[in-house]
């Protein structure tokens, strides 16, 4: 017995040295961790990606000199247009008129020596600050949809540009530098005097509207579709494709969810049908950052899978619009959709509708020269008809009508007329004008 305590003090001494040894190796274990491989998702780029300038481009461009009103539509001038503003410097921007008249805006775009560049929706100033140089950082939250360029001073280095939105019914003006004057009167004043004369068609107590004068040649094209496969979209839109499920309802409609967002397909449209129910959002966003949010989302999966371009705001349901343009033409159809709509939602894309084909632009099935009447015939057959008040109308224009044929998987795309009424297009037939006439369409 007399050895029991010693025996107890030496297994207590070495227990608390075996604590002491665990917790030392515990406090200074470094595991040998495996090299786990980065499963982030790899970009999906559809097609190439593109500047914010590719997007928002004019329509159309007229010029006032002493004898009239010259103008063209052309692509390449559009493009030229835009990289002649690159590096211009605006000195200043402030407020002229929030109530502007029909009449009063007739006779700024009226004045000798003045252009005026027509866009064909609201543009916030901020979508310009890659392309003029602002001197004023915090630029008004507001939009314009013609800007005008007065050269009449073109003995200085400055110009006068007015802004006017045709919504907001608001003018704004600013002084402009331009880095060469000269240069701007030679590549783009000089050039205009060669364009075809515009007519301006006078409605009372409404803006005026301004039309080709000439009969026209434009060419009908036809070309072969590139679809773009439904998968890849699928692997854009999902957070985790994998899991996203592949539902065929009927020959024409294929649905895709992963239990919190839908992507429909309607094959006879070509279009896709994207919603996340949960991003919802009834909060008002401003137009230059609902410009910026719904660009930036779809470049990012290089969506811009043809010449689509800025046509619409609808700032009540955060709604963005862009519409696809063939040869600087806008394109229509009630065949297969040819816009794109983005809803923004709660800081995320509540809806995506767009088509999903595009068109190969290397191997052209067919070309053909069409010869049409000119604007200000069209004009003129809408003033005598029943059908259409020209008082009811926003725009007359020249574009592609759009068919399809399915067995041969062709597009054919057909120079026509038409007027634009609400943000809605009407196709100029001899119906609706009233009475067969050659060179409609």
């Amino acid at each position: 017995m007399k050895y029991i305590e010693p025996v107890k003090s030496v297994v207590l001494f070495l227990l608390v040295m075996l604590s002491v040894i665990l917790t030392f190796l515990i406090w200074t274990y470094t595991p040998d961790y495996k090299y786990i491989e980065n499963t982030e998702r790899k970009e999906i780029l559809i097609k190439p990606q593109k500047e914010m300038e590719d997007i928002i481009r004019p329509y159309k461009t007229i010029f006032r000199f002493d004898e009239g009103f010259t103008g063209t539509v052309s692509n390449n001038a559009m493009k030229n247009l835009m990289k002649t503003f690159k590096g211009w410097n605006v000195l200043d921007l402030e407020p002229v008129n929030n109530n502007l008249s029909p009449n009063y805006v007739n006779q700024i775009i009226g004045a000798d020596h003045r252009m005026t560049i027509f866009f064909t929706g609201e543009v916030p100033f901020s979508a310009f600050n890659t392309i003029f140089q602002f001197a004023d950082k915090e630029l008004p939250e507001t939009t314009f949809n013609r800007m005008i360029i007065d050269w009449s001073n073109s003995s200085t280095k400055e110009l006068m540009v007015y802004y006017i939105s045709s919504n907001n019914q608001s003018l704004f003006r600013s002084h402009v530098s331009v880095p060469n004057m000269n240069q701007f009167i030679q590549e783009v004043i000089e050039p205009a005097k060669k364009y075809g004369t515009f007519k301006e068609i006078e409605r009372e107590n409404q803006t005026s509207l301004y039309v080709d004068n000439n009969k026209m040649e434009s060419v009908k094209f036809t070309y072969y579709i590139e679809e773009i496969t439904p998968e890849l979209f699928k692997n854009v839109l999902f957070t985790d494709p994998n899991i996203v499920r592949r539902n065929v309802e009927s020959a024409s409609s294929e649905k895709y969810t992963d239990g919190m967002s839908l992507m429909t397909l309607d094959t006879n449209l070509k279009s896709l049908n994207y919603v996340y129910p949960a991003a919802e959002s009834s909060i008002r966003i401003e137009p230059s950052k609902l410009l910026k949010d719904s660009f930036e989302f779809i470049n990012e999966h290089g969506g811009y899978t043809a010449d689509f371009r800025y046509a619409s705001t609808n700032t009540n349901k955060n709604q963005m619009d862009y519409q696809l343009y063939l040869q600087g033409l806008p394109v229509y159809s009630n065949h297969v959709i040819t816009r794109m709509t983005t809803i923004w939602g709660d800081s995320r894309i509540f809806h995506y509708k767009r088509p999903y084909f595009s068109l190969d632009m290397d191997i052209e099935a067919e070309k053909e020269i069409k010869e049409l009447s000119s604007g200000a015939d069209i004009a003129e057959r809408l003033k005598v008809g029943n059908n259409i008040a020209l008082a009811d109308i926003d725009e007359i224009v020249l574009g592609y009508y759009l068919t399809q044929n399915q067995e041969l998987n062709i597009f054919t795309f057909e120079p026509c007329w038409f007027v634009i009424r609400n943000g809605s297009w009407i196709k100029l037939t001899p119906e609706v004008l009233g009475g067969v006439k050659n060179g409609l369409e």
